[in-house]
């Protein structure tokens, strides 16, 4: 069986709101069954780890931005 994947962009906060909305759920004493919710578990975990990816980033920017990551390649002589 072949796994399809797609790129979704989201901001950290966005990223942020997906977690406690799976945290609310998955705290929810329903019942379901566990393999039911095996994938929530999954998507909670993955994007857990993209938000700390996110976060470590933004730590090691400090929040600086070079002139070359605003402006992005300029030609000097076309200018």
């Amino acid at each position: 069986m072949s796994v399809s994947t797609a790129t979704i962009k989201f901001s950290r906060q966005e990223i942020e709101t997906l977690i406690n909305t799976l945290d609310l759920v998955l705290s929810m004493d329903l019942p379901i069954d566990e393999d039911f919710l095996k994938p929530y578990h999954s998507v909670k975990k993955d994007l857990s780890h993209i938000r700390k990816q996110l976060i470590e980033g933004e730590q090691e920017s400090n929040g600086h931005m070079t002139k070359q990551d605003f402006y992005g390649n300029v030609c000097e002589n076309c200018e």
